[in-house]
């Protein structure tokens, strides 16, 4: 009887850590999107800080060492996984994409030589909102796959519909910007590149959902 308990109290403090491990590569990659929202809310209001880009890469950076601890944990302990590890490995690799892209964001808008235009900063808010309240309901539905998957394939749905009303906003900034006939063609272009990458972030945060999605169609329910 004793040795069934301590295999159990073994099983569970796996999976405490495994948990842990993972929660951390989470808000690395979290605390990078919110670092990145601030810095476009920066650059809308034409006051972007250079020092809290280097914090967007430093989180980049964070994750990447959070990842690896991940991934250690995750193949030492593979009994205590709730689903199989070739598709835990793969939700870790589709959320350091999400870290890598709010780095090389990060980096584009340090060299970003203009400041934006006044007629799409309303639109570049609106999407940069959007992009942060998906990067968080993406990260709450990934730890929910842990526990819960009726709330996580519920939360796909939102993103969803963030990604519909992002897209809106996209169209609306290039839009703007092609009308501008007097702007200098450079301006045009990287401004239209900072938006098309979030939006394109956006639809990763969604692909992403929807792989998750698969995963509670592949398994039982929780």
């Amino acid at each position: 009887m004793k040795l069934k308990k301590l295999k159990l109290k073994l099983k569970k403090d796996k999976r405490t850590e495994l948990l842990n491990a993972a929660t951390k590569f989470y808000m690395e990659v979290l605390e990078g999107s919110l670092l990145l929202h601030e810095c476009i809310n920066d650059l809308v209001s034409g006051k972007i800080v250079k020092k809290k880009l280097d914090d967007v890469i430093k989180c980049e950076h964070k994750a990447d060492l959070a990842k690896e601890n991940y991934i250690n944990v995750l193949y030492r302990d593979k009994r205590a996984l709730p689903f199989l590890i070739e598709d835990r490995y793969r939700i870790i690799k589709y959320l350091d994409i999400v870290s890598d892209n709010s780095e090389e964001l990060a980096r584009g808008l340090k060299v970003y030589p203009f400041k934006l235009l006044d007629d799409i900063k309303e639109n570049m808010k609106i999407i940069n909102d959007l992009y942060q309240e998906t990067i968080d309901t993406l990260v709450d539905m990934v730890n929910l796959m842990e526990t819960d998957f009726k709330s996580a394939y519920e939360k796909s749905f939102h993103i969803e519909t963030l990604k519909r009303d992002a897209r809106e906003a996209k169209y609306n900034i290039l839009g703007t910007l092609y009308k501008k006939t007097e702007e200098k063609s450079l301006r045009v272009y990287l401004t239209s590149k900072i938006c098309i990458k979030i939006f394109d972030m956006i639809v990763r945060a969604e692909e992403i959902s929807d792989f998750l999605r698969s995963l509670i169609v592949k398994y039982p329910s929780k």
